[in-house]
C-alpha cells in the first residue's frame, strides 16, 4: 500500500458523504457547485443550496459583522413560510427551524439546530444580497453625531 492511499480513501469517503446530502424540498441528491467562488451543495432541480456554518458570510455580499450571528441572535425560530420546515440535508431526520434573515427583512431561511447549517431556497441568496446592499447603503448615509467626534479626539489626545 502506498503512502498516498489513506489520503485517497479520506477524499473518497468525504465525497461519498457529500453525495448523500438530500434536498429538503424535493428529495433530490445535492451536487457540488460554486457560488461566489465557494463550493456549496446545491439541488439541481429546485436550485436551493445547503450552507455549512460560516458559508453564508462567505457567499453573501460583504457587510460589517456576521450575517449568521445577526440572523440567529434573539430569533424566535417560529416564522410563517411558504414551505414547511424540512429535514436538514446533513443531519436528517433533524427538522430545521425557520429563522428570519436579520430582523424585519421578511426573508425566512431554514436553520439546523444540530449542525448550525442553513438551507436557502432558490431565490433566497438573491434576496439576501439585495437586503445586504440596502443595509450597506443605509449605513453609509448615517453620519456620526458631532459629540462622537469630540470623544474620539479626546481619546486620541490621552494616548
Amino acid at each position: 500500500m502506498s503512502a498516498e492511499a489513506p489520503d485517497t480513501l479520506q477524499v473518497c469517503k468525504e465525497e461519498e458523504e457529500m453525495a448523500q446530502l438530500i434536498c429538503p424540498r424535493d428529495g433530490e441528491n445535492l451536487v457540488s457547485q460554486e457560488v461566489e467562488g465557494h463550493p456549496v451543495q446545491a439541488c439541481p432541480r429546485c436550485e436551493g443550496i445547503y450552507l455549512e456554518p460560516g458559508e453564508l458570510n462567505e457567499i453573501a455580499e460583504p457587510i460589517p459583522g456576521d450575517l449568521e450571528v445577526s440572523t440567529l441572535e434573539l430569533d424566535t425560530f417560529d416564522h410563517p413560510d411558504s414551505s414547511a420546515p424540512g429535514a436538514c440535508p446533513r443531519c436528517r431526520p433533524v427538522t430545521m427551524k425557520k429563522v428570519e434573515f436579520v430582523d424585519y427583512s421578511g426573508i425566512i431561511l431554514d436553520h439546523c439546530p444540530q449542525c448550525r447549517g442553513f438551507w436557502l431556497d432558490g431565490h433566497e441568496l438573491e434576496s439576501i444580497n439585495r437586503e445586504v446592499r440596502r443595509l450597506n447603503k443605509t449605513a453609509s448615509e448615517i453620519h456620526d453625531p458631532p459629540w462622537l467626534f469630540l470623544v474620539r479626539l479626546m481619546a486620541s489626545l490621552t494616548r
